[in-house]
Order: structure tokens, then C-alpha cells, then sequence
């Protein structure tokens, strides 16, 4: 049979089989390149260390910093080949890290050798040479604040000057402050014209030419409130500090934000000035205001070492009218003691420190010892005075109780007062140093309401002191003192007693102090305890403790000193500081308890 061949049949195919030929070899040049690319493992790691001698301190803390070849040891895929490439560039990446602190003359030598088992070791010496001094500083500020004496003594107190060695750190905060004071001032559209530092490494000299056009100096004018909910002078007292007049700075207005915002009474704060309206320099300011909630209810249930199992309820009326008084109602109720009080408030002067209360309060408590009833009626006036929470106060207590084996008793007492309370504390949910210190004195006179005089001095205080890099070590102690006309008839909740997990560990709550004929604890006039604790955090949020207590609540003389010690875990929580422990009594006593051992639990919140 004769075989046709066509032409374009034939051409067709061989362009086929060449594409193919070409795309099977295209492939497989592809698949060798990426072998050939791909890094192969090593049978056994490269170890490098890295020493650089000659600095000390930020600057050899800044070349480690820069130093490419200390940043990829950790790589999968690091290589002989890769070391030494980054072993070259190792004297520009130390250069470049010193240039910042002034020094741009650095003589660097470097070594790179090789040990057994593929142990390499790069050696860098560095020469930091003479840093640069700066030799000329022009700072000029122009527009309507050139010759404003508040910005000249501004520029004056310029923190970097002449023949100081240049470091660009130090150079571009102190400009920044520069620019932030003279913000502070009211010439709040400040801007910067010209910034320039022009270095001469072969001199070994630096300029520094900063050039500022002030723009206006501008006042707060009016506040405008836009609400409807509050007296607007009841708003203006809460911004005091910050008045019409002062100067207009973004720093004025984030206080006005943070005073009217911490309040409680907005939900939120919006500030809007208004250059559009500025009159004599002076902006509008209009501050649009929502009201928060007004009502917030708490339930709670917890344990209590000392009252045991409890459970709670809260309500807290946050704007009663449009002066802004408020009120809390508080209840809490467990077997050995339970409470039901409430709190009306009214702001006074400074609203964020100052003001009246009026606190009813009905409190039952039923222990081993202690049987009683008592309603107080505490009015007073808070406020703080040179940095302490102080209180002024009045107190009508009326209180029927028994106490050991003694007959039901009634007292009626109307009390003055003052309390003074302050924290200074290093703020951390965990800090190491710090104190507090709590005091109150109270009297009452018989011709006056009260059935008895007496006059009660009660101080508490907390010492915090740092030991080592985790430990911290805390001194707590206790005093109280109070002479009375008639002791039995000298309310048992104005005793004094020992015991518990804020007293002698070791011992249960109010488990030390006098005691009747039947052994029973009835409270005691004086009291003196003393506490040494040492805390040892041994994670981000678990903390050892151990301790040793001492103390006693007694009448005339302190005959005799209860220890207690142990030891308690701490977890740092959002909210402070969860604590449990373990006490153990040190002195014998048969009456006082057949407990070896008591468990306490509890938490601390410093602020």
C-alpha cells in the first residue's frame, strides 16, 4: 500500500516532540537547581560564641543587639558558608551600633576560628576611638512665641549643650521634650520647621540646628456642657484643677477627659474644641457627656477564715438628683456574723476627695464567745488632708450583748471620731516596697447620750521591703488602747482581740484575749500584736511565704505573748493578691484551742 506523507503533518510532530524534549530537560534542570539550593543539614550543628571586648555597659549591650551573626545561630538552616559571610559583615554591624552613642571613629579587629567538633569561635576587639563632640547647638524658634520668657527659659534649660558628647538618644528625647513643654504652654499648633544634626566623623564634631515656628498661644475658654442629667456646676466642680484661662494644650484636655470620666457618673466623654469660635484667643471647649448606669447590683458568695462561708448582696444608686449624691446598700450573711448597712453620700468641695455620709448600719455576730445586736448610725465628712484619707466623724451605737458567761447587756454610746489612713505601696499586683498606715482615735462622754465614757486609740500598720531580686520581706503590727468608766458595760464590738488571719496565725479569729471564770474570751482593752513574713516569688504568678506572729489582747498587763507561725502560697490574680495559709500555735494553751493546726484564706489588694 503506498504511503502520503504530508508535509505540515510531518512539521507538526516534530515541533511536539521538541517541546517535549525541551520541557523534560527544562524540568529536570529545575528539580537538580532547588537539590543544589536547598541547604543540606549538617551531620553535626555549628557551635559559634561570640566575644567582643574593649566596651562595656549600652554599648557593647547595643553591638550585641546589632550583631546579624548572634541573631541567626538560631536558623535551622545556619551554614559554615553563612558564618563566615556574616562574620565580614560583623565590624560594620558593631560600627553602626556605636555611631547612636557618639562614636564614629571605631577600630574593630575580628577573628573567626575553628575548634574541634565543629566549634567555632568569633572574636571582636573594638577601639571606640574619641566620640563626637557636639560643637555648635542653634535652636531658634520664630512666630508670635520668639520672645516669649517662658519659651526662652524653655530653650535656656535645653538638657544637651555645647561640648557634651554626642549621643542621638539623649538628642531626640531631650527635643521631643522641648517641644512638649512649650506645647504645654498653650502654643498648641507648634511646628517643626527644621531639624538637622550634621555629623564630622573626621573632626569628630557635631551640629545641631533645631528650628521651631511656635503658631498662637491659645487659653481654654468656656466649657460647654451637653447633657441634661447633672447640675452644670456640679460638672464644673469635678474640674478644678483645670480652670478657663489656663493654657490650651492636648496635656489640659486629657486631664479635663480623666477628671469628668473618673467620676462614675459617664458612660462617656467627648472633647471637641472649637477654633472656629476662638475669641481673644481663647477656644470654646464642648464636651458632649452620657450618663452611666445608674444602678448596679452585686451578688456574691465566697469563704471567709473568720466568718466562714458568706453570701452577699450589693446595690449601688450612682445619681440620686442632679448634685450627684449617691447611694449603697450593702448586705452579707453568714453564721457567725452577718451585716445590713447602707451609705447616702453627698460631694463636697473637691468631689473626687471631699465629701458627707450618712451610714446606717445593723450587724449581728454569734461565736463561741460573743452573742450581740448592734446598729450604728455613723455621719461624717471625708476628705484628704496633706495625702491622707481622713475622716471626721459622729456615731450613735446602740448594743445589746453577752460576752462568755456575762448577763445580756445593753449600751447605748454617741461617739466622736477621726480616721486617718494612708498607702504608699510600689505599684505591682505583687510589690516589694511600701507602707500603710491606719489610725483611729474615738470618745464618748456619758453626760452626752452615751451610757459610759471611754476614750479608744486603735493603730495598724504594713511594712514592705525588697530582698534580693524576688523576695520581699513584710512587717505588720498592731496597737490599741482604751480606758472606760465601766467595762462591762463597754460594748463587745469596741473590744479588743487577738487572732486570725490579720492578727496570730495559729490561732483562730478572735480565739486570744481575757477570759471569764468559764475560760470563755470576752475582749480585752488593750492589744499589741507584731507579724514578720518573708515572700519569695518563685514563678510569674506563684509566691512562697513563711511567717512568725506574736501578740495577745489583754486588760491592764500583757502577762502573757502568743506565737503563732506557718507558711501560705500566693497567686497573682488580676485583681491582687489570693493568699492561703497554714498557722501553727507556738504557745500552749488548753483553754484556747485543740486545733494543731488552722487554715486561713484570703486576698490583699494594695493600692
Amino acid at each position: 500500500m503506498p504511503i502520503h506523507f504530508n508535509v505540515q503533518s510531518i512539521l507538526l510532530s516534530i515541533t511536539i516532540i521538541l517541546l517535549f524534549t525541551c520541557s523534560h530537560a527544562a524540568y529536570a534542570e529545575t528539580q537538580q537547581h532547588l537539590i543544589r539550593s536547598t541547604p543540606t543539614p549538617l551531620s553535626e550543628p555549628i557551635k559559634v560564641t561570640i566575644s567582643i571586648s574593649g566596651i562595656e555597659g549600652e554599648l557593647k549591650k547595643n553591638a550585641l543587639a546589632y550583631l546579624e551573626l548572634k541573631e541567626s545561630l538560631t536558623d535551622p538552616h545556619f551554614s559554615e558558608a553563612w558564618l563566615q559571610k556574616l562574620h565580614k559583615k560583623a565590624k560594620k554591624n558593631i560600627s553602626d551600633a556605636l555611631q547612636p552613642f557618639g562614636y564614629y571613629q571605631a577600630n574593630i579587629s575580628s577573628s573567626l576560628t575553628k575548634g574541634s567538633d565543629n566549634y567555632w569561635q568569633a572574636k571582636y576587639t573594638v577601639i571606640p576611638g574619641a566620640a563626637v563632640k557636639i560643637m555648635t547647638l542653634n535652636i531658634v524658634i520664630s512666630g508670635p512665641g520668639e520672645n516669649d520668657p517662658d519659651i526662652l527659659a524653655i530653650v535656656a534649660d535645653f538638657p544637651v549643650k555645647p561640648a557634651d558628647r554626642l549621643n542621638h538618644d539623649h538628642y531626640e528625647t531631650a527635643k521631643e521634650a522641648l517641644i512638649s513643654k512649650i506645647e504645654r504652654l498653650g502654643y498648641s499648633q507648634i511646628k517643626i520647621q527644621k531639624t538637622k544634626v550634621i555629623v564630622d566623623p573626621d573632626k569628630g564634631t557635631a551640629q545641631i540646628h533645631i528650628h521651631l515656628f511656635s503658631g498662637d498661644k491659645y487659653f481654654l475658654g468656656e466649657l460647654h456642657f451637653q447633657q441634661d442629667f447633672l447640675d452644670n456646676n456640679f460638672i464644673l466642680s469635678y474640674t478644678q484643677a483645670i480652670k478657663q484661662n489656663d493654657p490650651f494644650s492636648q496635656e489640659n484636655l486629657l486631664a479635663l477627659y480623666d477628671m469628668l470620666y473618673s467620676s462614675g457618673y459617664f458612660s462617656s466623654v467627648d472633647i471637641k474644641p472649637d477654633f472656629s469660635k476662638v475669641q481673644e484667643q481663647h477656644v470654646p471647649i464642648y464636651i458632649s457627656l452620657k450618663p452611666a448606669n445608674r444602678h448596679k447590683f452585686t451578688l456574691s458568695a465566697g469563704y471567709d477564715t473568720e466568718i466562714e462561708a458568706n453570701m452577699g448582696f450589693r446595690w449601688q444608686h450612682r445619681r440620686l438628683n442632679q448634685q450627684g449624691h449617691y447611694s449603697d446598700i450593702l448586705a452579707k450573711f453568714a453564721d457567725k456574723q452577718s451585716t445590713i448597712g447602707g451609705a447616702y453620700w453627698i460631694p463636697m468641695g473637691d468631689p473626687h476627695t471631699d465629701k458627707i455620709g450618712i451610714i446606717p448600719k445593723f450587724e449581728t455576730e454569734d461565736t463561741d464567745n460573743t452573742d450581740r445586736d448592734t446598729f450604728d448610725l455613723e455621719s461624717g465628712y471625708w476628705f484628704i488632708w496633706k495625702h491622707w484619707e481622713t475622716t471626721l466623724f459622729s456615731e450613735y451605737k446602740h448594743e445589746q450583748f453577752t460576752s462568755g458567761d456575762q448577763p445580756k447587756t445593753t449600751t447605748e454610746l454617741f461617739s466622736l471620731g477621726t480616721r486617718i489612713e494612708r498607702t504608699h505601696f510600689a505599684k505591682a499586683l505583687f510589690p516589694r516596697s511600701g507602707w500603710s498606715l491606719y489610725g483611729e482615735l474615738r470618745l464618748a462622754n456619758a453626760s452626752i447620750i452615751s451610757d459610759i465614757d471611754y476614750l479608744r486609740i486603735h493603730l495598724r500598720s504594713r511594712l514592705l521591703f525588697p530582698l534580693g531580686n524576688k523576695g520581699r520581706l513584710i512587717l505588720r503590727g498592731e496597737w490599741g488602747i482604751a480606758e472606760t468608766s465601766d467595762f462591762d458595760l463597754y460594748p463587745s464590738s469596741l473590744r479588743f482581740y487577738a487572732g486570725g488571719d490579720q492578727s496570730v496565725r495559729g490561732y483562730k479569729w478572735k480565739a486570744l484575749g481575757p477570759k471569764d471564770k468559764e475560760g470563755d474570751v470576752i475582749g480585752g482593752r488593750n492589744v499589741l500584736t507584731a507579724s514578720i513574713e518573708y515572700n519569695h516569688q518563685i514563678s510569674e504568678k506563684w509566691i512562697l511565704a513563711g511567717f512568725v506572729d506574736a501578740g495577745n489582747a489583754y486588760n491592764d498587763q500583757l502577762n502573757k505573748l502568743y506565737y503563732g507561725t506557718g507558711f501560705g502560697i500566693r497567686w497573682i490574680a488580676p485583681f491582687g493578691l489570693l493568699r492561703t495559709d497554714l498557722g501553727f500555735p507556738l504557745t500552749s494553751d488548753d483553754d484556747i484551742s485543740e486545733d494543731k493546726v488552722v487554715f486561713y484564706f484570703g486576698f490583699e489588694i494594695n493600692i
